[in-house]
């Protein structure tokens, strides 16, 4: 086990909603970008939020981090969770989606919460909400 595993889950405003195209074109260029650089994860998209988690070593998370930040289609990324973790949640996704539509009504309340309440929650970096809607997805996809 390594302790620098690191996890950061971030909330995003996409710069204008995008089609089902797009979204899997950026799906595709983060799993390539994520396999070669050791990161795993999970991406949701509603109503032109992104909800991003990312895993891996700390400087490969810093990494796609800094890449993310300086993408144009999205902005006002709020980091909603940043901690060191023993393992993984998501070893075997270099980016794992599921589109909204597919999702039970109750997760996406939930995400339309975490949306609603990320700006104050960001300051508090706690990432409670953020660990707890991630367990949901999870959940979800079993």
């Amino acid at each position: 086990m390594n302790s620098s595993m690191r996890r950061i889950v971030y909330l995003s405003t996409a710069t204008r909603l995008m089609s089902d195209l797009e979204l899997m074109d950026v799906l595709r260029v983060s799993r390539e970008n994520n396999t070669r650089d050791g990161v795993t994860g999970l991406l949701l998209y509603q109503g032109g939020n992104f909800i991003q988690l990312l895993e891996g070593e700390s400087a490969a998370v810093d990494t796609v981090y800094a890449r993310v930040m300086k993408d144009p289609r999205h902005h006002s990324v709020l980091r909603m969770l940043d901690n060191e973790s023993p393992e993984r949640l998501f070893p075997g996704w270099s980016m794992g989606f599921r589109p909204t539509a597919s999702l039970g009504d109750e997760l996406k309340q939930e995400i339309a919460e975490f949306i609603i309440k990320a700006p104050q929650e960001a300051t508090t970096t706690d990432g409670r909400r953020a660990l707890r809607l991630v367990s949901s997805f999870v959940q979800s996809m079993r």
